[in-house]
């Protein structure tokens, strides 16, 4: 059976958010994904079906618990929700991230992450009746490197939204780290030792058991040499980018080279946004910025329309 939290609406809910809308409502559901149990959560607003602009979320790295922070991220959402998010293999309800289990370990590499969410949009039978781009996709983090490929094998998503996640691959935004002396690219690390662990990975692709930075060589391997520009330049829907300033996981040159890509494009519906001395969490020191960057792509997906496919 499926069950419902009532989510309290916020004071900054109630005020932009009419009657009609006002009750939030996280579902929480099992589904099976290539023959694995699962579960996704649903985050909708009771009374407002087909008002809302339709988005698979995509979480960034790690095995902590996502599903029961997805209500967080669109507090400030000034329109009706409609939010789809498929949990991680291997992570059980309350997981705190310090122990991963051995079925996620196993199931934590790109791939894999990108042929979950396609096969989710294919299964749950909502998604799966949608028509083509008329669902949006939004991704954080490791999300961001995801969400790309994702829209670019689904004909169903017209929309893509990012969050600290750029155009560089990995292994040269460490590097970038590395050569501007911030912790711990520079040290304890450095970039010949970056270049040296690059060099085992790719001698050892498929290793589940070595590990760096917290994630096995299989997972470095679909991650680090990635190129995320490749699969950014055959896209045709439109686009929004948002990064800090000051991220610490991805460098901000990363950010800008996706930028710099799209300005030789004009032609293409792509927008950049770099919060000044904001973190990757899009955190700066006088104002949090996540939550109303996520609010803001309400209005975006109104003003920016995909063309039929």
């Amino acid at each position: 059976m499926m069950r419902a939290l009532i989510l309290a609406a916020s004071a900054a809910l109630s005020a932009t958010c009419t009657s009609a809308f006002a009750a939030r409502v996280l579902d929480e559901a099992p589904i099976t994904i290539d023959g694995q149990p699962r579960r996704y959560y649903h985050l909708h607003d009771t009374e407002a079906a087909g008002k809302a602009t339709p988005i698979l979320l995509i979480s960034g790295s790690g095995c902590k618990d996502f599903g029961s922070r997805v209500p967080f991220f669109f507090e400030r959402y000034p329109a009706p929700v409609d939010v789809y998010f498929l949990e991680k293999t291997g992570i059980n309800k309350g997981d705190n991230s310090e122990t991963c289990s051995t079925a996620y370990k196993s199931g934590d590499y790109l791939e894999r992450r990108v042929s979950d969410n396609l096969a989710f949009i294919d299964s749950l039978p909502a998604l799966k009746a949608m028509t083509a781009r008329s669902l949006a996709v939004l991704g954080f983090s490791e999300g961001g490197t995801v969400a790309p490929l994702v829209a670019l094998r689904s004909p169903k998503i017209g929309w893509l939204a990012t969050g600290g996640s750029g155009g560089l691959p990995q292994s040269e935004s460490f590097l970038i780290f590395a050569d501007h002396g911030i912790e711990p690219y520079a040290k304890p690390f450095s970039r010949a030792y970056l270049l040296q662990t690059y060099a085992e990975i790719k001698a050892d692709p498929e290793s589940v058991d070595k590990e760096f930075f917290g994630h096995s060589y299989r997972y470095w391997s679909s991650h680090l040499f990635y190129d995320p520009l490749v699969t950014y330049r055959q896209l045709d829907i439109p686009i929004i980018a948002a990064m800090g300033e000051k991220d610490e996981s991805e460098a901000i040159e990363s950010g800008r080279a996706l930028r710099d890509e799209f300005t030789k494009h004009p032609h293409k519906d792509f927008t950049f946004i770099e919060y000044p001395n904001a973190s990757h969490a899009l955190q700066a020191p006088d104002k949090p910025h996540l939550q109303d960057y996520v609010a803001s792509l309400a209005d975006w997906f109104k003003r920016q329309r995909p063309a039929p496919r």
